[in-house]
C-alpha cells in the first residue's frame, strides 16, 4: 500500500484576486487549464483539515462519453480556490448513474490529474455490502488516499445491522474514511451513534451530517466528538456561516461556484466575521435559493458559463425538476450582481 502523505497547505495565504469582463455566453468552450506543480509530500494526510474538499461532477461531452478534459480542468480550478482535499463520485458527481468501468476511469484520471497535490477521497456508497467493498478495494488500488460511505440507500439497514455494514466496509482496507450522513437514513444516524461507528471503526475518522436537522447534529458533534471525529460541512454549503460558528473549518460543497465558498471560510477563519457574513448573505444565498431546488441542472451549467467545462449536461436521463422560464430569468440575474463571470484562472474576489 503506497504511503500517503501531503503537504497541508497554508489556506490564509492563499488570496484572490477581481477579474473583469461580464458573463461568459455559453457558447464558449474551455482550453486546457495550466497544472499547479506538484508539490512535494510532506506530513500525513491531516486529522483536522481547514478549507475546502469538493466533490467534482462527472463532466462529459455531448455525445455522453466521459469529458476527461474536463475533469483535468475541475482539478486545476479547485486548486486555485485553495482546495486542500478533492472528491469523486459522490451525489454531485452523478455516482447513481456511472457505471463500474467509467468508475475506474474516472478515479485513475483524477489521481493522475491531482498528482498528490492534496489528498483524494472517493465515494464507495451503493445498495449493498459487497459491492460497498467492492468499490473501496477498487479505489485503493487505483490510488485514492481517503473513502466516503453512507448507509445502503435503498433498502435501509436496522441500526445493528448499519454497524456491521460499516465494520466490513471500513475493515476491508486501511483508508481513513467519511462517514456521510445523507437520505433516508439520517433520522438513525444520531450524533452519538455516529461517534459509536468511529469507535468500533478506527478508520471512520470523519463525519459529514446533513439530512433535515443536520446543524443540530453538528452542534451536537462538536459537543461529544472527543477529537475522535473531524465534522465536515456539507449540504452543498447551505448554513456554512452558521457552521462555522459552531467551529467547522472544512466544508464539503460542489464546485458550480467554489471561489465563493471558498472566500467566506477564508474571512472567517482569517478573524473577520462580519466579511464572511457579506459574502454569504450577498453572494451566495442569492444563488443557492436556486441551486438547491435545481442543483443536478444548474451545477455543470454555471461550471460551463464560466468556461471550466465544455459541456452543461447532467448524466442521462436528467432529472424531471427543470427551472421555468421566470426562474431562469431570475437566476440569471441573480449571477449578474455577484457578478459570476468567466473563470481567468483567479478566484473571485469580495471585499
Amino acid at each position: 500500500m503506497k504511503e500517503q502523505r501531503y503537504l497541508r497547505r497554508d489556506f490564509l495565504k492563499l488570496g484572490g484576486c477581481s477579474i473583469g469582463g461580464g458573463m461568459l455566453a455559453s457558447s464558449i468552450l474551455p482550453a486546457k487549464l495550466v497544472a499547479a506543480p506538484k508539490v512535494e509530500a510532506k506530513g500525513k494526510i491531516p486529522e483536522k483539515f481547514v478549507g475546502m474538499t469538493p466533490i467534482l461532477p462527472t463532466t462529459i461531452n455531448e455525445d455522453g462519453s466521459l469529458d476527461l478534459q474536463g475533469q483535468k480542468n475541475l482539478v486545476e480550478y479547485c486548486l486555485a480556490c485553495s482546495s486542500v482535499a478533492i472528491g469523486h463520485l459522490a451525489f454531485a458527481s452523478e455516482f447513481h448513474k456511472v457505471s463500474n468501468e467509467d468508475r475506474d476511469v474516472i478515479i485513475s484520471n483524477l489521481v493522475e490529474s491531482v498528482n498528490g497535490r492534496v489528498p483524494i477521497f472517493i465515494g464507495v456508497s451503493s445498495p449493498s455490502t459487497s459491492q460497498s467493498i467492492e468499490f473501496a478495494k477498487r479505489a485503493r488500488d487505483l490510488g485514492a488516499d481517503m473513502l466516503m460511505l453512507m448507509v445502503p440507500y435503498i433498502t435501509i439497514p436496522s441500526w445493528d445491522e448499519t454497524r456491521k455494514f460499516y465494520e466490513k466496509v471500513c475493515s476491508a482496507t486501511s483508508l481513513p474514511v467519511i462517514l456521510q450522513d445523507a437520505g433516508s437514513s439520517s433520522a438513525m444516524m444520531t450524533p452519538e451513534r455516529m461517534l459509536q461507528l468511529s469507535k468500533d471503526n478506527p478508520n471512520l475518522r470523519y463525519v459529514k451530517p446533513e439530512g433535515g436537522n443536520f446543524l443540530q447534529k453538528v452542534a451536537r458533534l462538536m459537543e461529544i466528538g472527543e477529537g475522535r471525529l473531524e465534522v465536515m460541512g456539507g449540504a452543498g454549503g447551505k448554513r456554512m456561516i452558521h457552521m462555522l460558528r459552531l467551529g467547522v473549518r472544512s466544508f464539503m460543497t460542489g464546485t458550480e461556484a467554489l471561489d465563493i465558498h471558498a472566500a467566506i471560510l477564508k474571512a472567517y477563519v482569517g478573524g473577520d466575521e462580519e466579511k464572511a457574513m457579506r459574502i454569504y448573505s450577498t453572494k451566495f444565498c442569492p444563488y443557492f435559493e436556486f441551486y438547491s431546488v435545481y442543483s443536478e441542472q444548474l451545477l455543470k451549467e454555471m461550471l460551463h458559463m464560466r468556461g471550466i467545462i465544455s459541456c452543461p449536461k447532467p448524466l442521462d436521463p436528467p432529472s424531471s425538476k427543470q427551472m421555468c422560464e421566470a426562474e431562469r430569468k431570475e437566476f440569471e440575474w441573480v449571477l449578474k450582481q455577484i457578478p459570476f463571470e468567466k473563470w481567468t484562472g483567479k478566484p473571485l474576489a469580495f471585499k
